[in-house]
Parts: C-alpha cells; sequence; structure tokens
C-alpha cells in the first residue's frame, strides 16, 4: 500500500512522422474513427500537428501502440535517422554550439535530451553531411569524451513518463513538509556515482526526474519498467532541508546524532552506543502512537539480559538458543510473536567451479539431505520448510513451491550420469590427466552465526555418509562477504538473505549480473531464466505475472543454482501480559482501536511495530507519559 504518495500514473506520447501535413491529418482521422475501442487503449488525446501526429495515452505498454500504427497508412508514413549522442559532460551547450555553426541544421527534425549527457537526434532527408559535420565538430572536442552512434531508421518517437503525487499530510520531525524537493535530493543524493547506497543500480530505467510543483515528480523513463512503483519504495528518504548543504562527513555525522524522519516516531539525539530512544510523533498523519516512549537497549544474551528481563526492566527481546529452551520448559511465563518466514537460508554453489557446473551434480547434492530431519535438528530456531524466492503471501506468487525431495538412489543416478563413479565409499571421477578426482568441496559459513554453523555441520556429515567429502571453512563475517563472496573465491558458501516485497530477482539471477562484483553470486546463466525476469520487468497483468512468477521458482528450484535449506521469522518474546497492541481503526486515523494482543498480519511483524503499547497494569492509562517500552 502506498505511504507517501497517494496518486500515480504513466504518461505514453507517441509522434509519428508523415511525408506530409496532409497524409498527417489523414492518419490522424483514421485514429479518431476508432473511438469506440479508445478507452481499451487509455488513449486521451490524438493531435495532428504539421506533418506529425501526437497520441498520448495512460498506458506505457507497447500494444497499443502497435495496435493503433495497424491503422495508419505504412505509406505515407516518412522516416527519420536516429543518431545517439553521448558526452561526459552536459552534452546541450555543446551541441548548441555546433547547431549555431551549422550549414545542414535543416536536416535536424528533433532532439530529445536524454538527463544531463545524452541525445536523441531525429533527422530527414539527405543526412550524410549533417553527420559528416557533427563529427568534426566533436572530434575538435575530443575533451568531451563523445560518442555518436547511427541507431537506425524511425517513423515515430516515444516518450514515457512516470508521474507520482506525494501526500501533503506527511511532515519530518521538525515540522517541514515533505514535498517533492526531498524526493529529487534523495534521487540524486543516493544514486550517485560515487554513493554506497546498495538500491543506486536499481534506477536504470530512469533517465532523469523533474519536480513538477511541491508536491508532483515526473520521472522521465528509459523504458518501461512494471514495478517501477516497488522500486520507488526502497528510495531512503531524507529531508533536502537539513542535507542539501552537507558536504563533509562531519555534516552527515552530525545529522545522524539528531536524525529526523516521517514516521509515526521520532528519535531523540543519540548521545551513546547502547540505547536509542525514540518519541511518538504527533504530527504523523495516520495517527499518534499510544505508546509515547520507545527505549531499545543493547542487551547481550546472557546473565546480565536474564536478570533485566526477571526484574522488568525489559519488556521486549529476541531470545537465543538457551532462553528459548526455558520458554519452551515453562521456567518463563512470556508471550511470543513470530514473524513470518522471511529470511532465506541456502548454499550458494560456485557455478564457474567445474565441480558445479553440471545442473545434475547440484540436484544430487540436493536430493542426498533430508531437509526435514535438518530443521529437526536445529536447537533454539524454528527453520522452516523453504516456500519459494519470493516475500511470504506476495499478492504476485500465491502458490509456493518445494524443496527437491530426500532421495538418496536419486541422488547416485545422477552422480553415475554426471560421469562420476561410487568406489572405495567415495564419489571420483578421472581428470583428463589421468588421476582420480574425488568429489570434494569447501562449504564457507559465519562462524559468529550459531545457526549457519549448525546447518553446516549438518549438511557436511550427511554428504560424508553418501561419499562426498566437504572441508567447513568458518569465517568472519566480513571475510565472507568481501574477501570469497564479492571476489568468487569459493566453492559453497552458506549464505542468509531478507525477502523484500519486489517480484523483481534480475540482479539476483540474471546472466548479466554474474561474475566478479555482480549481485548473481552462484554465477547462473540461462537464457531461459533470462527471459522470464526480463519478461516480470515488463509485464503488468496480474494473472500474467503470477504464471511468470511460477515458472520462475519452479525452473530455479529444478537448476539448483542454491540448495535452499529453508526459511526462519524473527520470534519476538514479550513479558507476559506486558505489551499489547491498538493500531489506528482505519476509518479515523486519530482514533485508535481497542488494545488486543499482538498479531503477525501478510505483512510480518514489522508493519504493526508503530502500535505496540505497554499494557494497562503495567503503567496505567495507555500511552501515559513516562514508561518505555
Amino acid at each position: 500500500r502506498p505511504h507517501l504518495v497517494k496518486d500515480w500514473r504513466y504518461e505514453h506520447w507517441v509522434r509519428w512522422h508523415f511525408r506530409t501535413e496532409a497524409a498527417a491529418r489523414e492518419g490522424a482521422k483514421a485514429i479518431e474513427d476508432l473511438r469506440d475501442r479508445w478507452s481499451d487503449w487509455s488513449i486521451e488525446e490524438c493531435v495532428a500537428d504539421g506533418d506529425e501526429v501526437h497520441v498520448h495515452s495512460s498506458d506505457p505498454g507497447e500494444r497499443w501502440v502497435k495496435e493503433v500504427a495497424e491503422v495508419i497508412d505504412r505509406e505515407s508514413l516518412s522516416p527519420l535517422l536516429e543518431v545517439k549522442l553521448v558526452t561526459r559532460e552536459a552534452v546541450r551547450p555543446s551541441f548548441e554550439a555546433f547547431l549555431a555553426g551549422s550549414v545542414e541544421k535543416e536536416k535536424l527534425h528533433h532532439v530529445d535530451f536524454e538527463g544531463t549527457t545524452r541525445a536523441r537526434l531525429f533527422l530527414q532527408g539527405e543526412t550524410d553531411l549533417f553527420l559528416k559535420e557533427l563529427r568534426l565538430f566533436y572530434e575538435s572536442n575530443r575533451d568531451l569524451e563523445p560518442e555518436i552512434e547511427v541507431k537506425g531508421m524511425e517513423t515515430r518517437i516515444d516518450r514515457l513518463n512516470f508521474e507520482m503525487t506525494l501526500s501533503d499530510r506527511f511532515r519530518w520531525h521538525d515540522g517541514r513538509p515533505v514535498t517533492a524537493k526531498d524526493f529529487r535530493f534523495s534521487f540524486a543524493e543516493l544514486t550517485r556515482s560515487r554513493s554506497s547506497w546498495p538500491w543506486r543500480g536499481a534506477f536504470e530505467f530512469v533517465d532523469r526526474l523533474e519536480v513538477v510543483d511541491d508536491y508532483r515528480i515526473r520521472v522521465h523513463c528509459r523504458e518501461f519498467y512494471a514495478p517501477a512503483l516497488e522500486r520507488w519504495g526502497k528510495l531512503l528518504l531524507l529531508p533536502a532541508h537539513r542535507l542539501e548543504g552537507a558536504i563533509t562527513v562531519e555534516d552527515w555525522q552530525t545529522f545522524f546524532r539528531e536524525p529526523i524522519g516521517t514516521g509515526p516516531y521520532r528519535v531523540l539525539p543519540v548521545v551513546g552506543d547502547d540505547e536509542i530512544v525514540l518519541e511518538a510523533f504527533s504530527g504523523y498523519p495516520r495517527g499518534t502512537p499510544r505508546q509515547t516512549t520507545v527505549r531499545y537497549r543493547r542487551a547481550t544474551p546472557g546473565p546480565d539480559r536474564r536478570l533485566m528481563v526477571r526484574r522488568d526492566l525489559v519488556d521486549i527481546f529476541e531470545p537465543d538458543g538457551w532462553e528459548l529452551a526455558r520458554i519452551r520448559s515453562g521456567d518463563w511465563k512470556v508471550g511470543t510473536a513470530e514473524d513470518l518466514g522471511r529470511f532465506r537460508h541456502a548454499v550458494a554453489w560456485n557455478l564457474d567451479r567445474d565441480l558445479f557446473r553440471d545442473p545434475k551434480v547440484r540436484q544430487a547434492l540436493a536430493h542426498g539431505i533430508d531437509l526435514e530431519a535438518l530443521r529437526e535438528s536445529v536447537s533454539g530456531e524454528r527453520l522452516r520448510e523453504w516456500t519459494g524466492l519470493f516475500f511470504p503471501g506476495a499478492w504476485f506468487c500465491p502458490e509456493t513451491v518445494s524443496a527437491l525431495p530426500v532421495d538418496p538412489e536419486r541422488a547416485a543416478k545422477l552422480l553415475e550420469e554426471a560421469g562420476w563413479r561410487f568406489e572405495a565409499g567415495q564419489w571420483q571421477r578421472k581428470r583428463k590427466e589421468g588421476e582420480d578426482q574425488p568429489l570434494e568441496f569447501r562449504l564457507g559459513f559465519d562462524r559468529d552465526n550459531d545457526l549457519q554453523r549448525v546447518i553446516a555441520e549438518f549438511l557436511a556429515m550427511t554428504w560424508k555418509t553418501q561419499g562426498v567429502r566437504v572441508v567447513l571453512e568458518p569465517l568472519t563475517w566480513s571475510e565472507l562477504i568481501d574477501e570469497h563472496l564479492v571476489k568468487r573465491q569459493f566453492d559453497a558458501l552458506l549464505l542468509d538473505w531478507e525477502m523484500d516485497f519486489s517480484r523483481d530477482l534480475y540482479a539476483a539471477w540474471h546472466s548479466s549480473q554474474a561474475g566478479v562484483g555482480g549481485s548473481n553470486f552462484s554465477g547462473l546463466r540461462n537464457q531461459e531464466i533470462d527471459g522470464l525476469l526480463e519478461q516480470l520487468r515488463r509485464e503488468s497483468d496480474p494473472e500474467a505475472i503470477t504464471k511468470l512468477t511460477r515458472a520462475l521458482q519452479t525452473e530455479i528450484r529444478n537448476l539448483q543454482p542454491c540448495l535452499f535449506v529453508g526459511s526462519t521469522g524473527r520470534r519476538i518474546t514479550f513479558r507476559e501480559g506486558a505489551v499489547l497492541q491498538s493500531p489506528p481503526s482505519g476509518s479515523d486515523d486519530a482514533i485508535h482501536q481497542p488494545a488486543r494482543p499482538i498479531s503477525v498480519g501478510p505483512a510480518g511483524v514489522y508493519a504493526s511495530r508503530p502500535w505496540w503499547v505497554r499494557s494497562e497494569r503495567e503503567e496505567g492509562p495507555l500511552g501515559e507519559k513516562g514508561g518505555a517500552l
């Protein structure tokens, strides 16, 4: 559900170029004669302008364009030569300087400036002399590092915009309104070339962003990207009025010591490393939380934290294995809320290693593991069944998928088909040099993560009994990520990752993202997978989207670029009777629903988090000032 954005729409402009003005008027009339189909095409306007016909639609796709083109006399169209011009610095000043001295400039029919460094030129007539002039001009300006590419003939020019209207109800915690200027600043700051923001590369579909007015943003798109709103939902919003002049690291550090946001709680000035205090924000448009103060304390699992819990100094915590055992035994009287299984756990195979190139080997290793037995062996965590690649219960993926079943006989057959033989209790094969090569590999895991350690030991022990030797490699988190995963210096790594709400998994599985520095960590390169991922970026029909997600999950499960071992969700523990929830009523955001026990909705625990309150018996009337949750 959109939060800061209250309305959004696409604007798709198509211009057809005709040989004469009369032909353009005939083309416009042919489209006008089909007004009964305009609603199907989402057409809002059709205008003849000189030798062009301009059609405006709110449908960003290509289908309506192709259907409209069928009613236009193709012989009446006049093709234009498209030329792409890219420069290192702003392209407009240099191109305007070129035009000022050009003899052949009448050959330029139209120019579109895309961002600051790119331009699309559309030429008509005999264009050789114009192109020669253009190349000579930029050859004398080599410092601009110009690139000139002749793309080909086009009879139409497309322009696609995505416009968002922000709600005017939201305020920063210092009382200033949240505006389109904040949106533009955040986008520019977070997607700049040297930004360390992990989602910096997720906006390839954006050409440039324009502020229309205080609450409207127009995004000029390079291409149609169906889940665009999901992408904008990932943008970390920053206050332009506080940070626009920030230059040094110290400026940013000052902001993060006293940060402001737009949510239901504001952060009080941070004074140390062990505590953060939140205070309910009265300007939040969905209603002020009834719990006025929330205090987060760093409390390492152990005797000290258990003492804090017994003395009622802590209301909520995430139990470790020992604490969970005490809870299950009945020693502690607490309530729990178990989040959705949005954390996936998997062994990522390095498909660039010769050992794992053959999918039969990966499938055999998967068939050799009894995942139900693995889940039962995990102490202190509830490792659940792997159910797919997407957020649990996502609208675009109502069907789940299961892991490959345990089947040692099938595993042995697959290895034999892949050229391995079982001798003396070990799978092996002949190398080209003539030596026997045993089936063995190194499995890296986070040495400080108890769950990963237990999973790694279970896998290694099971595969050993089946003739596969695994060398366990405990690593620090930084070693696992920086030295092995990013540089692709590994055989296999045990990884955890959190599912978000997006259906776009292009970065995780597309061939273009494989290799050193890429986000396709397994190195999967598969044309069918690539096609499904690309279609998911273009498709907007809900039924077609669900078919694509089902097919993608099935193909990934069958190819086994990762061995998916299970999923977990955070388990939140409450002192018995201490915490309830009281969200806004919905019909009137200022009125809260009656307090009730904590529950987990379809979006998980975090969606209900702002509405947790201490119970009346803990601190008097709900929301009374002074208590800390």
